[in-house]
């Protein structure tokens, strides 16, 4: 933190939207405010998560996560905080300096150029093959034939890869790139019969795989003509993972939070082509079934999900294998196969998007479609009821209406799908899944609230102006059970925004606690603000007033017993006075007489600090 001035990073946040940059990853719906969502960070299946604009806060009641602004990002991106200031800072407009390099420093700072900055300064190079040169011309007509708009495909990145076993090699270590970062990112491999390497990618139109802040990481090759795959992919690397990526999912994620639906296709050029007939919502799997990362990334924006894979086994396959994994994230899936098409670029290019608006007319709950394949395959009844038993823990996660379907596919009474449902949701997984499920992380430690400091920090945050100066009043020590918000309240009743305080809180109890305090809408009216602070402060003195009293019990007593008459005389008289200041402090607090009652505690404070003074 202390790498970027505190000035700057109060600027960033100031200058940024967290509404506008929530809403790249949650669908939210606006309240009277604060917006709420389904919580990224968690499975749920109503709103806990509260975006509060006011204050540049988020938080989920259901698993406690919130912050500011760069905590998002940190959280759903995995980025630093220095990392989520500079990603913040550009669309900001706010510049962050850094010191001048000189030609050496900048030479041997691009040998340790990131990988990230490897593959963009590939992707333009490919930009750059496919657009403006003679050799680029294949690449520009293949894309014509398939009906794809240019401008289409400029906005995807589409590229082109020439015919030529080193021109990326050759060209990037010109522009001072090793032939390792070019393997680390899988751009060159290592040849098997003699020292050097050659390009991965030849003869091929590119589709740039870009991550969800649009940073290509890694690319899909489109075999021309000639011998190889018809298809190849960048290999597994640091920055691609392919259960973790959904090709296109960068361009669709506004278009499937406004449509609250996500397509999902095969083929990069099944995407391209619903997104230029106007299905922005689309995006392609990357693999053979749909992964857990997958489902979190999808069920952010939408948990509507049309899976409209190819209608061969293959696509059939994926779509059987998907739904184990779809019903566990909470998503809510069905399945459309095309007639008289293998694909939607088929589709849309032979009868138009009138065609795949028709189609999407027609589609059936995933879970309907599985039985019903699985179920044409067999016809024994044994095999029936094995598919069917398979079958049971999948539909115990499912609601009653899907039941009453598949029943009816099935030929199994419902009374009788019900029970066998029932019984497993009772039994829960079995104890393989048990073990191979990752244990869930344990609650973060930090300091534990309670009612009386949580409504404290509650009035400081949101009725500030009417209790900064009754808490002002008080005796610091009475916050000796709770050190860690000394200084938190201090600064809120200097009136330092929240967000400073919660993002710099030490204390992982203490930030949570704060988040969720500014994305609680109401406690107190402000008509209730200051009679409430001050009860609050008289349960909070209570406790430490009550000690006291024991204390002079006790001296009481001992000077008794020592025959000792001054201090049993001085005892009674403090005895006596904290007793008056008690009950006067709670008929302050009963009447709401805020005047007197901040009188009575400055005059406590006083007190304490003489008899601090006289003991010391």
């Amino acid at each position: 933190m202390a790498l970027v001035p505190r000035h700057i990073i109060d600027s960033v946040r100031d200058a940024t939207d967290i509404v506008a940059v929530v809403s790249k990853y949650v669908k939210l719906s606006r309240g009277r405010r604060d917006h709420k969502g389904l919580c990224p960070f968690h499975q749920e299946k109503t709103p806990s998560f509260h975006v509060v604009p006011e204050k540049g806060i988020y938080h989920c009641f259901g698993c406690q996560a919130g912050g500011d602004i760069f905590r998002f990002l940190m959280a759903i991106e995995g980025l630093s905080f220095i990392e989520a200031v500079k990603e913040l800072a550009g669309p900001a407009g706010i510049i962050i300096e850094e010191e001048e390099l000189t030609p050496e420093q900048r030479d041997n700072l691009k040998k340790r150029a990131t990988l990230y900055e490897v593959m963009e300064e590939a992707a333009q190079l490919f930009e750059t093959t496919l657009w403006t040169r003679p050799e680029g011309e294949r690449g520009r007509a293949y894309i014509d034939e398939r009906g794809l708009d240019r401008d289409m495909a400029r906005k995807a990145r589409v590229s082109f890869a020439p015919d030529e076993w080193s021109l990326l090699l050759d060209t990037m270590h010109r522009r001072g790139y090793t032939a390792q970062q070019l393997t680390d990112v899988g751009l060159v491999k290592p040849r098997s019969k003699s020292d050097g390497y050659y390009d991965t990618f030849r003869n091929r139109l590119l589709f740039p795989i870009r991550d969800e802040r649009s940073r290509v990481i890694a690319f899909g090759g489109r075999l021309l003509d000639g011998e190889g795959p018809k298809y190849l992919n960048t290999p597994e690397t640091r920055l691609y993972n392919k259960s973790n990526v959904l090709y296109g999912l960068d361009m669709a994620r506004q278009a499937i939070q406004r449509k609250d639906r996500t397509i999902l296709v095969e083929g990069y050029f099944d995407v391209l082509a619903l997104h230029q007939a106007g299905f922005e919502e689309a995006v392609a799997i990357s693999g053979t079934a749909l992964s857990e990362h997958q489902c979190e990334k999808l069920r952010r924006s939408s948990r509507n999900v049309i899976m409209l894979l190819d209608a061969d086994e293959a696509g059939s396959r994926a779509a059987m294998r998907s739904l184990p994994t779809i019903v566990t994230a909470g998503l809510s899936a069905s399945r459309l196969q095309l007639p008289d098409a293998k694909d939607p670029d088929e589709l849309i290019r032979e009868k138009g998007a009138d065609a795949m608006t028709e189609a999407l007319k027609h589609t059936v709950p995933l879970i309907e479609w599985v039985v019903d394949y699985q179920l044409q395959k067999v016809d024994d009844p044994v095999a029936r009821e094995h598919i069917i038993n398979d079958l049971v823990p999948v539909l115990a996660g499912l609601p009653g209406n899907l039941l009453s379907r598949v029943a009816r596919a099935t030929n199994v009474p419902e009374r009788i799908l019900l029970e066998r449902v029932q019984q497993a949701r009772r039994e829960g997984p079995s104890s393989r899944a048990r073990k191979e499920t990752p244990a869930a992380p344990p609650t973060p430690a930090g300091w534990r609230p309670n009612r009386e400091m949580v409504h404290l920090l509650w009035l400081l945050v949101h009725r500030r102006d009417k209790v900064a100066d009754v808490v002002q009043h008080t005796d610091p020590r009475l916050l000796d059970e709770h050190l860690e918000l000394r200084g938190i309240v201090a600064r809120l009743i200097a009136g330092e925004p929240v967000a400073n305080t919660i993002i710099e809180a030490q204390d992982p109890g203490v930030s949570r606690t704060l988040s969720a305090v500014v994305a609680r809408e109401s406690l107190y009216t402000e008509s209730e603000a200051r009679l409430g602070v001050c009860q609050i402060l008289e349960k909070l003195g209570r406790p430490r007033r009550e000690a006291r009293l024991a204390q002079l019990t006790i001296q009481i007593k001992d000077a008794q017993r020592a025959s000792d008459r001054p201090r049993i005389e001085a005892a009674l008289r403090d005895q006596a006075e904290l007793r008056k200041r008690i009950r006067a402090l709670d008929l302050a607090s009963r009447k709401n007489d805020v005047e007197n009652y901040t009188q009575l505690l400055d005059a406590e404070l006083q007190t304490n600090r003489d008899r601090i003074g006289d003991e010391a």
